[in-house]
Order: C-alpha cells, then structure tokens, then sequence
C-alpha cells in the first residue's frame, strides 16, 4: 500500500503534475510542488489521447454514478463521507432525486483529449523546498494526469405515481436514447412521434459538464441542441483533469506520512449502503411533503419538515464520524473494526434505518386517513380552514345560523418518537428512550378509529347534501382534543357551540315549532319561472318579486297560467324545506304538482281546487284560508295582516307547514298532512281580475 501508485478521479478538482495530495483525507495541497516550475516544464511529456463516447443509465445510485466517473471504491468512500467537494460535472454526484416516485434518466457524454506525465527519473534531485516536508501532510504527488471533459444531461420526470414510475422511466429512455443518433451539423434534431413530444414536454433537464455555456439547457430541445455543440467544444484549452496518477511521497523524502491501509471492500459498501438508506428515507418524506393533503395540514407538515431536518442533522454528524474513522485508519492509527463499530452503534440507536422507515410508514398512514376523509369531505362543497382565528371569523359572520364543522382532532404536530430522535441527537451517549416508533403512540395505527372518521365524513357529506343552503355553513378544520378520537362533527349556533358529536338537526313537531332557526335548517333559495307567469303578472329582482295589475301583450307559452293569476317556482322539491316570502294583498302561498292545469277555467288549473295542489290564502274579505281539493277552511291567525310567511315541506313525512315569522320566532298557523307521491313546486296565486283585488310576493 504505501508504495503503490494511486490512480483517482479528479472530479473537478484543480490537479496539476507536481501537485502534493493526502490520500489519507484524498485533499489537494495547494502551493507546494517537489520540483520547479521549469523543472516540471522540462520533465513533462504529452501525448495525445482522443477518445469520445456516450452513455445513458436509468439509475441515481451512487453506485452507477461513480461508475460512469471511474470513480474507485475508497474515493467513493471519501465522497460519502464528506471528505471531498467535488467541482464542474463532478457535481453531478451531488444531484439526487427529489424525490423516490419520480423517473430520472442521465445521459453522459465523456470525451478525452490528451495525456501529460512527468518523467519518473526525476528522482529526488531536483527536489525543492525539503526542509518543509516535515510541515507538509502529504502522501502523495501527482506524476500523471488524462485530459479531457464530463457532460451529464439529468432529465427528471415530474412526481408520479409509484406504479407508474417504471413505465415513464422506459419511455424517456427509449427517447433519449434518440439524442447521441443526432448528426453534429447544428442543423439536424430528433424525429419524434406526437406522443414522444409529449412524453418529452413532461420532463425538465439539468446538467453538469466541464464546458462553459452560456446558458445551460433546461428542455429536452435545448439538450440535442447543447449535445450537438459539444464535440466542436472540445480542444487543448476546453480540457480538464479527468484521470490523476498518484506517487508516494515516501518515494522522494522517506519521513513523509503514508497511507498506511484503507477499508475492505464490504465497510465501504456499509458506508455506501447506509448513507443511501438515509437519502432514500430522505426521498420518501419529500414525497410526503409534497402530497396536497400534507400542505393542508400545517401540523403535519410541521412534523415532516422536522423529522426531514432531524435526518440531515444526523446525516451531517455521520458523514463526520465517518470521515474521521476513514482518516485514522488510512493513516494507521485504527483498523476498518472502528468503522464496523460505527456501524454498529447506529444499528443500536433510533437512527437505524428500519425505525426511520418505521415512523415515515406511521406518517404515510396518518396522510392516507387524512386524505380518505377529505376525499369525502370535498365533494360536499365545505369551507376547509385549518387556521382557527379565521374559522372563529367565519363561526361569527351574523348571516351563519347554523354551522356544522368536521373537526380532525387528533392531527397534532407532537410526536414522540421525534422527541426521541432529538433527544438522542443533542446526547448520543444516553440511552434513548425506545429503538423504535410504538403504533400505540399513533391513533391512525388503529383500524376503527380512520373507519369512524371516514363513517362521520360520509354523514357530514349527507348533511350538506340535504341541506345545502344559505343558512346552514359547513366547515372543515383541525382542532386538537385528546378527548374525541379522531374527528367529530360540532355544532354551531349562531357562533355558539352547542354539541360536538352531531348526527342530524333536532325538528319537534311541525305544530311546535316556534323557533324559527329550526326551519332554516332546510333553507330553500327559490325562483319563479316566469315562463309559467300569467300575463299580469309582472316579475322583477331576478324573479324573486311578481305584482299584479299590469297588463301584458299575452303569450301562448304551455306552462303558462292562462286564467288565473299564478305562478310556479322553477324547481320541484322532494326531501325537506323551509322557504319565506313577504306577501300583501289578495294572495296564495303552497305547492302544486307539475301536471296541474294551465289553460282552462275550471279547477283543474287553480291552485287548492284540486288533487293536485295545496294552498294557503289570505283576502281581506275572507281572511285566511287552507284549501285543498276544492276543500276550504277557515285558519284562525293572532295577528291578521302580517307580512312575512314561512313554509316548511317535509315530503317524506307528507306534511305541509305554515308559519307566521316575526324575527327570531315562528308561530304555527296549518299543516297539510298527506302522501306526496312526485317532486312539488312551490306555486303562488297574487291577484284575482274578477274581483278587482291585487297583490304581491317576494321570495327571500
């Protein structure tokens, strides 16, 4: 080992002949040299060494990569460890994917130029500057070095999704394996298919090279128009050390410090093989990080984000350890056992891999609970905030009588076993508290707690489906409370909570009701249709308002009342709703099925004088009336003239209800009771021309 000469990749490093190196720490010592300038210039002999080739790997394993560099097995080490910064396409090294469900394909091109070395009869005698090498840690010098350049082409596909990663990863080598075919003229480009234009707009380049471009490629376009230009690049002046030859230093002064024995073959692919797991684990939580459900969830994110700066904290102090374990036992002060023991220490702590990927497999079930339930959540159309002084905000808006809120209230940013890994991180000399995440310390561990969740999602997606109103406000948030295992649905009223387990609105009898929040449960925003409007029936605020007693030119549409002076709503309704409106004068308010009469005089068409129509009348004369069938009956009403009227329909119960609404209170005046059968319309009779009487409604 001590004599041996060292061959290196220079990775971007400043080589000269002449240089001085410590292959102990495989560092360059700069401004030193065994021999002068001219001394150097003199001894040095260049041949030239043209070669050119090109490669494409579909792998971002350190492994491949430092194949593709010549990169041996205890530089790789080095690299691993810390030890070496590497420069110009060498950095490619350094560009890992982002993340483990995304397609990566390289493409390299490698070309050599010259060979200079320094002839090996120098010896010792023209040596400069020996009264310094006690002072200079040095083990080597560089006697040889192969010229020439490195460019990679990394073209990554976006995140995808995990069974897809394979089959897009083909499909971008299959088109770039099309570039190299590419003649150097600057004038042809690849012919590619509509759907490998496709494929190829997906994905964006980035590269590393040993060339000075102007602008360096981004899209697949720019990469056949940079790779065509790059062989014309090549020359004397555009090359760089690629390949360096190392002699001992022993060889020119017998006191100088040796590499004494570097690690087996299986430590160093222990290295290897840990530091990657950690990346992987790395990949996987910017996979995480990356999912929407996760930029939902602050505290989510806020443990990921953690856990993500726990790793590299603890990859940084490895990478240390290690470089100072590969130094002692190049330089013979220790043998590979310290690094085995390294090893084995972090298999005995929590920061072995297998915890690690314990506690992203816990995460990663937490973020699929999370994200079943808002998958349900979504389609009922709810406000989500997660940021509680904005939902207070919301809770509080006057025009909200009723809110229902998903709550989450386990999802918290505390965990554990990340308390654990800190812990162990600040004193690595304790003894931790547990090896591994607990699944009793992580609710979403539990199959009938996320089947709970999904079953109130499921309820509060119903709700707002049947009650989907201006009302009723449906919010989705997380508040923590240990106490209620994994959601629950709360109820609010006008701000204030009432109950945090809701399953449906509580309605006493229709005859009972008198608070009037009760019937906005079932809000129901109406319209008229004025294709069913009579002729002197004038509508206006967005079909809201019809007045009688204006005379229109008729139309002859089939919907619309020709002798009575009515008009339906435009939607039938089934299921329950409540709807008000503001009436004044000679006026009628109830339901009717869509097949009533519209063009005859008879009692076919007038709403309350059939089978198929419900009424509730007021005239000044008369008072007020229920009709239905032809069927009059006199309603006895406490305050006779009032303005604002509710109606509430429960179809399933068969029920039609009438209320007197004075502000907050409703005060009950007739139910209909009987079986509907089809959707109803809300339909309303303002005026009659034969007794020269008028009237008015607004729907609000």
């Amino acid at each position: 080992m001590p004599s041996d000469i060292l061959v290196v990749a220079a990775l971007g490093r400043p080589f000269t002949l002449g240089m001085l190196y410590d292959a102990r720490n495989d560092k360059l010592i700069p401004g030193f040299t065994l021999w002068e300038d001219e001394v150097i210039e003199e001894s040095t002999l260049e041949s030239s060494q043209p070669s050119s080739a090109f490669e494409i790997i579909a792998s971002d394993s350190t492994d491949d990569k430092s194949s593709l560099m010549d990169i041996e097995a205890s530089l790789k080490a080095s690299f691993l460890g810390g030890l070496v910064e590497v420069g110009g396409s060498a950095k490619y090294l350094n560009n890992q994917k982002k993340f483990k469900n995304q397609s990566r394909v390289t493409l390299q091109y490698k070309a050599t130029t010259s060979f200079k070395q320094l002839m090996t009869n120098l010896g010792t005698k023209h040596v400069e500057y020996s009264e310094l090498f006690e002072n200079i840690q040095a083990t080597h010098v560089v006697i040889g070095i192969l010229y020439g350049a490195n460019a990679f082409f990394v073209f990554d596909s976006n995140k995808v999704d995990s069974t897809n990663v394979q089959e897009i990863q083909g499909q971008m080598e299959a088109v770039i394996k099309k570039i190299p075919s590419v003649e150097i003229s600057g004038k042809a480009s690849v012919q590619l298919t509509g759907e490998e234009t496709d494929i190829t707009n997906s994905f964006s380049c980035e590269f590393h090279g040993d060339f000075f471009l102007t602008t360096n490629p981004t899209t697949f376009e720019d990469a056949v128009k940079t790779y065509q230009q790059l062989p014309q690049m090549m020359g004397k002046d555009n090359a760089v050390p690629m390949t360096v030859w190392l002699v001992p230093m022993v060889n020119f002064y017998s006191e100088a410090p040796q590499l004494m024995a570097d690690s087996s073959t299986p430590i160093l692919r222990k290295v290897r093989n840990t530091l990657e797991a950690i990346v992987q684990v790395q990949m996987r939580c910017n996979d995480a990080l990356d999912d929407p459900t996760v930029n939902l969830f602050t505290e989510v994110q806020k443990k990921l984000s953690d856990f993500q700066k726990i790793c590299d904290d603890h990859m940084s102090k490895l990478q240390a350890t290690i470089a100072k374990k590969l130094f002692a036992i190049r330089s013979g002060d220790e043998d590979e056992s310290a690094l085995l023991n390294l090893f084995e220490e972090n298999l005995q702590s929590p920061f072995n891999i297998e915890s690690l990927n314990m506690w992203m497999e816990f995460e990663e079930r937490e973020i699929n609970v999370l994200r079943s339930c808002m998958d349900i959540l979504t389609k009922a159309k709810p406000k989500v905030i997660f940021n509680q002084g904005v939902l207070f905000k919301g809770l509080y808006d006057s025009k909200v009588k009723h809110a229902l809120c998903y709550v989450f209230t386990n999802v918290t940013k505390n965990d554990v076993f990340l308390n654990v890994l800190n812990e162990f991180l600040d004193s690595p000399q304790s003894r931790p508290k547990k090896l591994r995440p607990s699944p009793k310390d992580y609710w979403y561990s539990y199959d009938d707690i996320p089947e709970t969740m999904r079953e109130k999602a499921y309820l509060f997606r119903n709700l707002a489906k049947e009650m989907n109103n201006r009302c009723v406000h449906f919010f989705v948030t997380a508040i923590h409370n240990p106490k209620q295992e994994g959601a629950g649905i709360h109820y609010y009223r006008e701000s204030i909570q009432i109950i945090d387990e809701f399953t449906k609105p509580y309605m006493p009898g229709v005859e009972s009701i008198k608070d009037r929040r009760e019937l906005q449960w079932y809000d129901c925003e109406l319209t008229l249709d004025p294709e069913t409007a009579h002729q002197v029936l004038t509508l206006s605020e967005g079909n809201k308002k019809a007045v009688s007693g204006n005379t229109k030119s008729p139309t002859d549409h089939l919907e619309k009342f020709s002798h009575f002076q009515q008009v339906m709503c435009t939607k039938g309704l089934s299921g329950r709703h409540y709807w008000e409106l503001e009436w004044s004068g000679y006026v009628g308010a109830g339901v009717t099925y869509k097949g009533i009469g519209r063009k005859t005089s008879t009692s076919d068409s007038s709403l309350g004088k059939n089978e198929k129509s419900w009424l509730f009348e007021y005239s000044t004369k008369s008072g007020y009336q229920q009709i239905h069938n032809s069927k009059k009956t006199r309603v006895t009403v406490s305050s006779t003239g009032f303005k604002l009227l509710g109606v509430y329909l429960d179809w399933p119960a068969g029920t039609l209800s009438f209320y007197m609404v004075n502000k907050a209170w409703v005060t009950h005046l007739h139910t209909f009771h009987t079986k509907f059968n089809e959707a109803v319309y809300p339909a309303f009779l303002i005026g009659d021309a034969q007794q020269k009487v008028n009237g008015q409604i607004k729907l609000l």
